[in-house]
This record gives structure tokens, C-alpha cells and sequence, in this order.
């Protein structure tokens, strides 16, 4: 491989990686955030049954995504940064040795 395709390749193999990794963490960094009508709040019940739905007349979901939240998301951008790396390193790795005659 010539010294033109491997900075090709080192350009182009990155940014592809980045569009895959940018929809795995936009997967992961979603938040669900959710409107209720006839909820009603109770500050004496325990933790978990703070809110009792007395209906579901007018619920809805709304979803919104953050693929570069980081307390979410770290992980999966350290991994894309390890990745890019050990690709680049690979690359333009010296691979030429001296054979001891």
C-alpha cells in the first residue's frame, strides 16, 4: 500500500467508524421523558410510590436523544478513540526489520 492510500485510509476508515459509533451512542444516551395527565403526587408514600396515575387520559412519551451526553456515553467514545488509535498505529506502523546475516 502506497503512502497516498494510507492517508486515504486513515481519514476515511475513522469518520466511518464515527457515524457507526455516533448511532450506537445515540441509542444508549436516550432519555424518556414522560407527561402525564390526573397524576397525583404524594410526599408520605414510600419511594417508589411518590406518584399514583389516577389516569391515562392525555399520556404521552416524548423521547430525546443525546449521543454526546458523557456521563451516559463515555464508554462508547473511548472506545471509538481506542479504535482510532490502534487503526492509525497499525497503519503507519514501520514494518520494514533488519535480518541479521
Amino acid at each position: 500500500m502506497n503512502k497516498n492510500q494510507k492517508i486515504v485510509l486513515s481519514i476515511f476508515v475513522p469518520i466511518i467508524v464515527f457515524f457507526i459509533t455516533l448511532m450506537y451512542a445515540n441509542i444508549v444516551g436516550t432519555k424518556v421523558l414522560g407527561h402525564f395527565t390526573g397524576v397525583e403526587y404524594d410526599p408520605t408514600a414510600p419511594v417508589g410510590e411518590k406518584f399514583i396515575y389516577s389516569g391515562e387520559v392525555g399520556s404521552y412519551e416524548t423521547h430525546t436523544h443525546h449521543p454526546f451526553d458523557l456521563e451516559k456515553t463515555w464508554y462508547v467514545w473511548v472506545l471509538y478513540l481506542i479504535f482510532c488509535f490502534i487503526f492509525e498505529y497499525k497503519l503507519f506502523a514501520d514494518k520494514k526489520r533488519k535480518i541479521n546475516s
